[in-house]
C-alpha cells in the first residue's frame, strides 16, 4: 500500500484497526451530546488521516530545515525504543462527527475524521515508514512494529470541533494566529486584501508557507487607525503596534467577536478590514522610497540594526521598519472617511514625501542611528505627526476661505 500525506483533507469515512478501545464517554459529554473513546492503534492506521481541524500542519513537511528537538525526540525513540512510543508520547486526538464500532472485527469507522492534535508525531511516523518501508508497508494490524494511542472525540458540532482542537493545542506553542484563523476571525480582512491585491495570502496558521504576515498588516493599519476610531491617543497607544505585533492580534480578534455588541469594536475592526490592503501599499511605498538616497543613513546606523538594504549599485531598497512605522503613524492625518462610509488615505498636493523622509532622517540623527530607538521612541512619533498635521489644517483653513 502506497503511503501519501493526506495535506489537509482526510475521506469522509475511515475504518481504523485497533488493538484496544474503550468508551470514556463521561455524564457531561452525553449530556452535550459528544463521545469520547481511547484506543491502542497499529501505527499504520495513523496514517490514514489527515488534518483538516488541526491548527497547524506537519511543520517540517515541505520544509525539512524546520524540524526542530520535539521532532527529534519523537524520531530517537522512534528508532531506538519504538515499544516506548506509546508510553512516552503524549497520544493523538482525533475528532468525528460519527463513530461505529465493530469490536468483532477490531474496526471502528469515523465520520469526517481529523487529528485535532498529533500532527507532529503523524509527520515524523510518516516520515520514518517512508524511509524504512518505501512505497509498501505491511497492512496486517499483527505486523505492526509499535503502537499509538488515540483519544477519539465524536462531535457532531463543527464549531466545537475546531474549539476543542483549540484547546488541546494550547498547551504546545501554537501561536495565536492559528487560533484566529481556525475562528474565522481573518477572512473577511484577508477577502478586502485579495480584492485590492489579489496576488497576497495572508497568514492563518502558523505552518502556512509563501504569505503575507498578518501580524505585519495589523500592525501597519494599526499604526493608520485615527484617534476617533481608536479612541486612544496615548504615547502607549501610539508604540504598541512596533512594540507589541502579538497585542495588534489579540485585539483584533477580540474586536471581531465584540462587533454585533460593542460600537467602538465594530467601527475599530470595521476600519482594519477596510484600510489593511491600503496599509500594506503604504507600507512598501515608503520602504523603497527613492528619497532615502543621499541622506547616507546606513553611514549612521551604530546599533538596534540595519537601518537600510542597498542594491549593488548603491540604492537603497529597503529600510528598517522603526524608521517607518512613525511615519506610517503619521500618515493617520491623512485618512479620512468618505460620505459612502469607507475608509482612505487622502493625502493633499502640498505635502512632499521628501520633506516627510527628511524629517525621519532627522529623527534617526536625534536617537544616535538606532532604528529600534526611533521604533521606541514617542518623541519621533509626535514629530512627524507634525508637518501632516500642519498640512491637514492649512487645507481646512483654505477650505473655509473659500467659502466666506
Amino acid at each position: 500500500m502506497a503511503i501519501k500525506a493526506h495535506g489537509s483533507r482526510t475521506p469522509s469515512s475511515v475504518a481504523l484497526t485497533y488493538q484496544l478501545l474503550r468508551n470514556t464517554t463521561s455524564p457531561d459529554e452525553t449530556a452535550t451530546g459528544v463521545k469520547s473513546f481511547v484506543a491502542n492503534l497499529p501505527v499504520f492506521e495513523i496514517l490514514k488521516l489527515g488534518t483538516k481541524e488541526n491548527l497547524r500542519n506537519y511543520i517540517a513537511e515541505y520544509n525539512p530545515k524546520r524540524r526542530n528537538r520535539v521532532h527529534d525526540a519523537i524520531r530517537t525513540t522512534i528508532q531506538t525504543e519504538p515499544e516506548r512510543f506509546i508510553t512516552r508520547n503524549s497520544g493523538f486526538v482525533i475528532g468525528a462527527t460519527g463513530i461505529v464500532v465493530d469490536d468483532a472485527k477490531k474496526v471502528v469507522r469515523l465520520t469526517d475524521p481529523s487529528i485535532l492534535n498529533g500532527a507532529q508525531s503523524q509527520g515524523e511516523i510518516r516520515r520514518w515508514v517512508q524511509e524504512t518501508y518505501g512505497n509498501d508497508y505491511p497492512t496486517d494490524p499483527d505486523d505492526t512494529p509499535f503502537y499509538v494511542r488515540a483519544e477519539i472525540v465524536v462531535e457532531p458540532d463543527a464549531d466545537e470541533v475546531v474549539e476543542t482542537a483549540i484547546a488541546r493545542n494550547t498547551a504546545t506553542p501554537v501561536k495565536s494566529i492559528s487560533q484566529a484563523g481556525a475562528r474565522g476571525h481573518l477572512d473577511e480582512l484577508e477577502a478586502s486584501i485579495r480584492n485590492v491585491l489579489p496576488h497576497i495570502r495572508i497568514r492563518k496558521s502558523e505552518t502556512d508557507e509563501d504569505v503575507f504576515d498578518t501580524r505585519k498588516i495589523l500592525q501597519y493599519a494599526r499604526l493608520l487607525m485615527p484617534v476617533e476610531v481608536s479612541k486612544r491617543g496615548s504615547s502607549a497607544e501610539q508604540l504598541r503596534a512596533y512594540k507589541n505585533p502579538e497585542q495588534c492580534l489579540t485585539d483584533f480578534s477580540g474586536w471581531f467577536e465584540n462587533r454585533k455588541a460593542n460600537g467602538e469594536d465594530a467601527a475599530r475592526y470595521s476600519f482594519t478590514v477596510q484600510i489593511a490592503p491600503y496599509a500594506i501599499q503604504e507600507y512598501e511605498y515608503w520602504e523603497s522610497h527613492e528619497e532615502w538616497n543621499g541622506h547616507h543613513i546606513w553611514e549612521e546606523t551604530k546599533k538596534g540594526g540595519r537601518a537600510c538594504r542597498r542594491d549593488s549599485s548603491g540604492k537603497i531598497y529597503w529600510v528598517s521598519p522603526g524608521l517607518i512605522f512613525p511615519i506610517l503613524g503619521a500618515m493617520s492625518e491623512f485618512v479620512v472617511e468618505a460620505e459612502s462610509g469607507l475608509w482612505a488615505i487622502k493625502k493633499p498636493r502640498l505635502f512632499k514625501p521628501s520633506e516627510m523622509i527628511a524629517r525621519a532622517v532627522s529623527q534617526f540623527r536625534a536617537v544616535n542611528g538606532d532604528p529600534m530607538q526611533m521604533g521606541r521612541s514617542a518623541a519621533a512619533y509626535d514629530a512627524l505627526r507634525i508637518y501632516p498635521s500642519t498640512l491637514v489644517e492649512v487645507m481646512r483653513e483654505l477650505g473655509s476661505d473659500s467659502k466666506r
